[in-house]
């Protein structure tokens, strides 16, 4: 063979092998796509989209929360390999890059990344719009794993339904409460009795998840220690007579109470004594 053949044959056959590389492509085919609703609910909205070969693709909204975008992998990718989010035209005979929405870094762990709430929006905006967002690894062998457009219409307007109906707080909003009390008593104003809690008790009526409701008592540093621990304790058991009576299970409560020894607030001024004079209860899954 001819020298100037051989040598254009080995380029031929190097681009050949680079654009096979960056095609190594993992994305569902019109046939097997699928978009599932898996949560529906007052305090969770989820979709998921399996990339075959590859892993999965989540979108969920909770409560009081933006908008999260999931990607999880069956692979495993070592720290600091950089990735590109991009927006590409849905054409299966056409690959045409529209946008790049983000980049991302990866961290070696089973989360590949953190992708932030405003990137995940614009990625499921490209959903709609028809377009295939798809995350590009930059690796020693490049591959491309991308979400597919096909039956995505099917649960979209399910999914937006569920994100209408979301409860107006996330579970973190209200997973501790605080009562607070005067110097050496143990019982709550009238006030404190009826606006502690609301938001609590609102919660627990839509979030059936909820297995424990710790109540723990807590005293400021005047006084000798032991009387303190009594004071607490005294505290937390008049919370739980509160929260019986307004209708909570009593299987789910249990009771604590820590004196003097776990303040919020650090200091022997009024400001951190009257932070100190408290039962916190705390919501458990």
């Amino acid at each position: 063979m001819p020298f100037k053949s051989s040598i254009l044959l080995i380029i031929m056959l190097s681009l050949g092998t680079s654009v096979q590389a960056l095609e190594r492509r993992y994305v569902a085919t019109m046939d097997d796509s699928k978009w599932t609703l898996t949560d529906n609910s007052s305090i969770i909205c989820r979709i998921e989209h399996p990339i075959p070969r590859f892993g999965k693709a989540v979108f969920t909204r909770e409560a009081g929360r933006a908008l999260k975008l999931e990607l999880q992998s069956h692979h495993e990718f070592e720290r600091g390999i950089n990735v590109e989010l991009r927006s590409e035209s849905a054409g299966w005979n056409s690959r045409e890059t529209r946008a790049v929405l983000a980049r991302l870094e990866t961290s070696g762990r089973q989360r590949l990344f953190k992708i932030p709430p405003g990137v995940a929006e614009h990625a499921y905006y490209e959903l709609r719009q028809g377009y295939q967002p798809g995350f590009l690894f930059y690796d020693d062998n490049p591959l491309i794993a991308s979400l597919s457009t096909v039956r995505f219409g099917e649960v979209e307007a399910e999914f937006t339904r569920c994100a209408g109906q979301l409860y107006e707080r996330n579970f973190e909003d209200v997973r501790v409460s605080s009562i607070h009390f005067q110097p050496d008593n143990e019982f709550a104003s009238i006030h404190e009795e009826e606006t502690a809690f609301t938001r609590m008790f609102d919660y627990l009526r839509i979030d059936d998840a909820i297995s424990e409701i710790v109540i723990t008592g807590h005293a400021d540093n005047t006084g000798l220690a032991c009387y303190n621990e009594g004071l607490s304790e005294r505290r937390a058991w008049y919370v739980y007579d509160l929260l019986v009576a307004r209708g909570i299970d009593s299987s789910l409560l249990r009771v604590d109470y820590a004196g003097e020894s776990r303040p919020a607030r650090k200091g022997s001024n009024n400001k951190a004594h009257a932070a100190n004079r408290r039962v916190t209860v705390e919501l458990r899954r």
